[in-house]
């Protein structure tokens, strides 16, 4: 049994115990907290099926599909005195094992020794970019999903592991640093007959972040080693020639020793006003690279927030014939409508224009080369 077992293990029996011994004199130690999305795609191809992250086994085909968007998390927060608390979450959305059995992400203690530390311990999520800790939480941000061309190529969800925040204001701002360490699992399914077991250890790396009246940046590096698994079924393989190709991408972008990840990213609230901009590079030890990034702008008017974004991504390997495996980019127009306090209704168009295919796509054709997909999304984000 590995310590993160022991340690989950360890919160669920001081969670109801701490409860009962303090619910009567203080009902607010224990709190729950839920949230979800009930999401709809239409495709317009025929030939490619759009997936949101590359742990997802099949995609949503021509028509419509309610598997890629759809999930429902929950969140317990226990308040074991004034500097020790303890936080549990678990979402259920499709992924790597074909269903929507739930998954542990966050089963972390915190300790607050004073305002400006905070220490934590656990299984964390892996914020090292801007909005990855809250990417399936889709009532915070405008969008339908967070830009895949972005998101969808991150790795890991989560780590095992310690983190260290230390906050200090500056300038008439607010600086923070976040210190980590730990290690990680991921599961990658390119298709039917391939997919990989990523075991990232010794992963380790910071962001130091800046707020400042309406603006917020932060600039973040990780460092990771990385041992791959890969599985390959030959029988399907000889039955999808485009498996081949998938096989030789998957080797080049994920068979390295160590990888390094620099993201810069910043975003402004100011009224109605909402700007974000992202710039993302991981780089292998094995020369590849992947570049990611988008801005994103958007306008309240009362209730609505209409919206539009612009994303791409290219990776670049040596052995790959040209230096280029998978290059596309997409722009976005959407509106977010808030019904109520916890309750937002949400449609979005994206005109997807991929220029050379690859691990965002499944069930593609042969000889499938590309070309321009129109996607239409509709969304019901809600808390509780």
């Amino acid at each position: 049994m590995s310590p993160l077992h022991y340690l989950v293990i360890a919160l669920l029996i001081l969670m109801p115990a701490s409860s009962q011994a303090q619910g009567v004199a203080d009902g607010d130690r224990l709190t729950f907290s839920g949230f979800g999305t009930l999401g709809l795609i239409h495709n317009s191809s025929d030939e490619a099926a759009f997936v949101r992250d590359l742990g997802q086994p099949k995609g949503a085909q021509e028509g419509w599909s309610a598997r890629t968007d759809s999930l429902l998390g929950a969140q317990a927060a226990l308040k074991l005195n004034d500097r020790f608390d303890v936080t549990l979450q678990g979402i259920s959305r499709y992924h790597y094992s074909g269903d929507f059995s739930p998954q542990l992400t966050w089963a972390f203690v915190r300790y607050t020794p004073s305002p400006a530390w905070q220490w934590r311990a656990g299984r964390l999520g892996w914020d090292t970019y801007m909005l990855s800790d809250s990417q399936y939480v889709g009532y915070t941000y405008s969008w339908i999903r967070p830009p895949v061309d972005h998101y969808g190529i991150l790795q890991l969800a989560c780590i095992d592991g310690v983190d260290v925040t230390f906050r200090h204001p500056l300038g008439g701002g607010l600086a923070w640093v976040k210190l980590f360490a730990g290690r990680s699992d991921s599961h990658l399914v390119l298709s039917e007959a391939l997919s990989a077991e990523m075991e990232v250890s010794h992963l380790y790396g910071g962001h130091l972040n800046y707020a400042i009246g309406p603006w917020q940046f932060r600039a973040s590096y990780a460092q990771a080693d990385n041992a791959s698994d890969f599985s390959v079924d030959r029988d399907a393989a000889a039955k999808t020639p485009s498996t081949l190709l998938l096989n030789t991408l998957l080797e080049q972008a994920f068979t390295y020793d160590s990888i390094q990840l620099y993201s810069l990213g910043a975003t402004y609230e100011q009224n109605s006003w909402q700007l974000q901009a992202m710039q993302n590079r991981s780089v292998t030890d094995q020369d590849g690279r992947i570049d990611s990034g988008f801005i994103s702008a958007g306008y309240r008017v009362g209730q609505a927030t209409p919206y539009v974004m612009y994303s791409r991504i290219q990776t670049s390997f040596p052995d790959i014939p040209a230096g280029e495996s998978f290059r596309q980019q997409t722009w976005s127009l959407g509106l977010r409508y808030d019904v109520a306090t916890n309750l937002a209704l949400k449609t979005q168009l994206d005109r997807i224009h991929v220029l050379e295919p690859g691990l965002l796509w499944r069930n593609t054709d042969a000889d499938w080369e590309g070309e321009r997909i129109t996607l239409v999304s509709l969304g019901l984000d809600f808390i509780f």
